[in-house]
């Protein structure tokens, strides 16, 4: 055979190993385990109210780290519907207007399960509440739990697309909610065993009562013989409005995943090391989150609907929202201590209340003592009116502890949400401790 025919044949036939369709596609199977490393770099603005409520831009620059091992442990509809993962390591800091923080996830909350439910994804510690901080350093990156969706499902050539589905493109975008999704795969290339892809396009959705649209640029590697994503590299660019807990922003994010199959659970994952967790959906206290004022002078468990938007050496400001819709604010004080094993009189309180700046009663729903375990007291009143000229509807509660430590708890909220709060005041309350 001539030297050039051979050189076309040898070229031909590569053409046609190129075009030769892979599948694309993850099949979980429960007990598998991989190892992460995800890195997150953020950058952009966010637009707070400043003095005199003037619209204020502050910088915002944002890294985290993360190390772990995942193992799942139950799949649906072909992807992984819970899993269980020990974190190595999960860091993150920030600076925002020039002022630094710091998370970190405690040592005692290394190990963390995450399931996937109609409402969202689900994570928590099997020790114990995890610190709203600690929440979202495990949460607020790519879910591993998404890779499978990012995939077609089926054999795709090079140049072919595939459009994300909703429910991939949710849990891509880390959103509460999905309101629109033009998110496209395609296959950008095979060599060398490994195929690579690409997802580009646009997302919109709702993520704690905020509207949030998202413009996304990714690329992706696939082992065509192990079935298996084995590293991502995400860059997104999100446009979010002021919501109920969060400020309006702009922001870049680029996080790098890899991934690593092991053949062997590691140690923190092994059956011994999993034998407590829950079998089904967690207890209550699992999912709550937990609080400590500063100076220690009280502690707080809470359901995850509050979330924490302001802080002083006085007052702790929570806000409840509910399918992203804001129900109400609570605001805990400060009360002077009384003696070991006593209270301050009802009378004193409610006088209190009455001479609150700008409040007039018209209603009053409740009034008196609500019974506490734990050698704790607690009086409440429930009363609509008026607050300045407009219609509003307070909870007011005054907790004691069994030293005499005391707590006021000011729930606010238009009259029209009284019955979307339900109790969850004394919720709340109930999960407070005072004292040292």
């Amino acid at each position: 055979m001539p030297v050039r025919l051979a050189v076309l044949l040898t070229l031909s036939l590569a053409g046609r190993t190129l075009a030769q369709p892979v599948t694309l596609a993850e099949v979980p199977q429960p007990g598998e385990c991989s190892r992460y490393a995800v890195d997150l770099d953020v950058s952009g603005t966010l637009s707070v109210l400043g003095d005199g409520g003037k619209p204020q831009s502050l910088k915002l620059q944002a890294r985290a780290k993360h190390r772990f091992a995942d193992r799942t442990l139950a799949v649906a509809d072909g992807q992984p519907a819970r899993s269980v993962r020990h974190h190595v390591e999960a860091t993150a800091s920030s600076v925002v207007g020039g002022e630094k923080s710091d998370r970190t996830l405690a040592a005692d909350r290394r190990l963390i399960v995450t399931a996937r439910k109609a409402d969202g994804p689900l994570a928590f510690s099997p020790a114990g509440p995890l610190t709203r901080d600690e929440l979202d350093l495990v949460t607020e990156h790519f879910d591993p739990a998404g890779l499978p969706g990012l995939l077609p499902g089926k054999e795709v050539k090079v140049g072919d697309t595939w459009a994300i589905t909703n429910p991939a493109a949710r849990v891509a975008c880390l959103f509460d909610g999905l309101t629109a999704n033009q998110l496209t795969g395609k296959l950008t290339g095979v060599a060398d065993g490994l195929a690579t892809f690409e997802v580009t396009g646009t997302a919109e959705g709702i993520e704690n009562g905020a509207k949030v649209s998202v413009t996304v640029s990714a690329t992706g590697t696939f082992d065509v013989a192990a079935k298996r994503v084995t590293g991502l590299a995400w860059k997104q660019t999100d446009d979010r409005g002021a919501g109920p807990v969060s400020p309006a922003s702009k922001v870049e994010a680029t996080i790098t995943l890899k991934r690593e199959p092991l053949a062997v659970a590691p140690p923190g994952l092994a059956d011994a090391a999993l034998a407590g967790l829950p079998p089904g959906d967690p207890p209550a206290q699992l999912t709550a989150l937990r609080h400590a004022d500063p100076k220690g002078r009280y502690r707080l468990v809470y359901p995850r609907g509050w979330h924490v938007t302001g802080q002083t050496d006085t007052h702790l400001v929570l806000r409840l929202l509910d399918a992203g819709e804001f129900v109400a604010q609570a605001t805990v004080s400060t009360w002077r201590k009384a003696e070991p094993g006593k209270h301050s009189p009802p009378e004193e309180f409610k006088k209190a209340i009455a001479d609150s700046p700008g409040w007039t009663a018209t209603t009053v729903f409740e009034d008196g003592e609500v019974a506490l375990d734990g050698g704790r007291w607690l009086y409440r009143v429930v009363a609509a009116g008026t607050s300045d000229g407009r219609p509003v509807a307070h909870a007011f509660h005054l907790l004691a502890g069994p030293n005499g430590d005391q707590v006021a708890v000011t729930f606010a909220l238009h009259p029209d949400k009284l019955k979307a709060l339900a109790g969850r005041d004394l919720e709340l309350v109930r999960g407070i401790e005072v004292g040292r």
